[in-house]
């Protein structure tokens, strides 16, 4: 397996992502197989889908080959590396504002977050042929759309990203919570960790909000998720700071003081524990080598 930690990894940017339009469609074709692996790590949410070719996926103690047909999907601030593996390589990646995820959803039911916080080894990819081929077709479809933009683009856009997520949020690790309405039962204290600024919900908060007893909701939120609340709260609360890191608006002084560390001596020790280098810098220099946060 190829260690992720030799590959040199840059921080992508996504200039077509905004308030406005929450989503970004990039394509890329290879014609020939890449000697080495391309890695990065980007804030937006991310799925790709192979539309001709082969590619190889490397995360932290993961590694697959992914065929026409197939897509991995990335967390916000996952490194991870790719490298195609076929001829004709085309491939067209997805990336997705957090924040907007699921405002088509007007019962808010779907836990549209979770194809993207599995281990990535549990992660749906297509495993039939029929299977492979609707995602393809879907892939292709959406690449269409994007690329012509014509009346409504940006609207059929949204929802076809939307049904290739709900496909995979109906695959077999998910489809009994949903059918149950899992998701429902722990949406508030995802609401409560994307809204609230500074120090992180309490467990004991997080679970009055949900209507849960602490530990019926520790059990429920990771059933839904794949990782503990505390796990996922402070997760967020990095990944917000980071993104306000990002923005160079603040000092890294600010910035821990506006997500509430106990002091910016803690602030950089959380921050490298989880991202393998220090926030300054993650504002002032691309990293060479970085390891992947840890489960």
């Amino acid at each position: 397996m190829d260690d992720l930690t030799n590959i040199p990894i840059v921080r992508q940017k996504h200039p077509g992502i905004s308030p406005t339009t929450p989503l970004d469609v990039v394509r890329e074709y290879i014609y020939q197989p890449m000697k080495e692996f391309k890695a990065d790590m980007h804030y937006a949410l991310q799925f790709c889908i192979i539309l001709h070719g082969g590619a190889e996926v490397v995360f932290d103690g993961f590694q697959r080959e992914y065929q026409a047909g197939e897509m991995w999907w990335t967390m916000c601030w996952e490194p991870h590396a790719y490298r195609f593996a076929g001829r004709r390589n085309f491939a067209v990646a997805v990336n997705i504002d957090l924040d907007q995820l699921g405002n088509c959803d007007p019962f808010g039911e779907c836990n549209w977050l979770l194809p993207f916080v599995l281990i990535p080894s549990e992660r749906y990819c297509p495993s039939d042929t029929a299977s492979r081929d609707k995602v393809q077709n879907t892939g292709r479809q959406l690449f269409k759309v994007w690329n012509k933009r014509e009346s409504n683009w940006k609207l059929e856009s949204w929802l076809l990203i939307h049904q290739l997520i709900l496909v995979a949020c109906k695959n077999k690790q998910s489809a009994s919570l949903e059918l149950t309405g899992g998701f429902k039962k722990i949406k508030n204290a995802v609401d409560l960790v994307k809204s609230t600024v500074g120090r992180p919900p309490s467990l004991t908060e997080a679970a009055a909000t949900c209507g849960l007893s602490p530990s019926r909701f520790s059990e429920v939120f990771r059933q839904n998720t794949g990782v503990s609340f505390g796990k996922f709260a402070a997760r967020a609360r990095l990944s917000f700071a980071a993104h306000d890191l990002k923005s160079g608006a603040l000092t890294v002084e600010e910035v821990s003081e506006k997500w509430k560390f106990f002091d910016n001596s803690h602030f950089c020790h959380a921050f490298k524990e989880l991202y393998g280098y220090t926030p300054m810098q993650f504002k002032k220099i691309v990293p060479k080598k970085i390891r992947t946060p840890g489960r």
